[in-house]
């Protein structure tokens, strides 16, 4: 049975001595490769990380007490859909609820309304765990 086997190649010097490479010289080439394709990878994330736009955190500082400033409940009364009966309140309580959230608010005392703006002006806010 015979093996194959790939030959080495051996150097030799003027006296017959084997020359040795040092080890960088041996791994030259698959160092050149690794950190050209570092190189290129790194290269090409830099290249794509421009085209995006940046995100952009923007906020509005609260101005009264309680938690909502006169621009943020204007913004979020003019973004719900005004349908009959999609907001509620409790008649005991000082918040009010979309239909879609949940409250402590028990059947009997709900207080229907048809929009945000008619909630408010009855003297009810906005429940802090209600998101439009």
């Amino acid at each position: 049975m015979d093996l194959v086997s790939i030959p080495d190649t051996y150097e030799f010097d003027n006296s017959g001595e084997v020359v040795r490479r040092p080890a960088i010289k041996r791994y030259f080439l698959a160092l050149v490769i690794i950190l050209l394709a570092t190189l290129s990878f790194g290269l090409g994330r830099l290249s794509s990380s421009g085209t995006k736009p940046p995100v952009k955190i923007e906020y509005e500082p609260i101005n009264d007490s309680q938690g909502v400033s006169a621009t943020q409940s204007a913004s979020v009364t003019a973004s719900v859909p005004s349908r009959l009966g999609s907001v509620y309140a409790s008649s005991k309580g000082t918040r009010y609820y979309y239909s879609n959230c949940k409250s402590p608010v028990s059947e009997k005392n709900k207080i229907f309304f048809s929009t945000t703006l008619e909630a408010e002006k009855a003297g009810y806010t906005l429940a802090a765990n209600c998101k439009p």
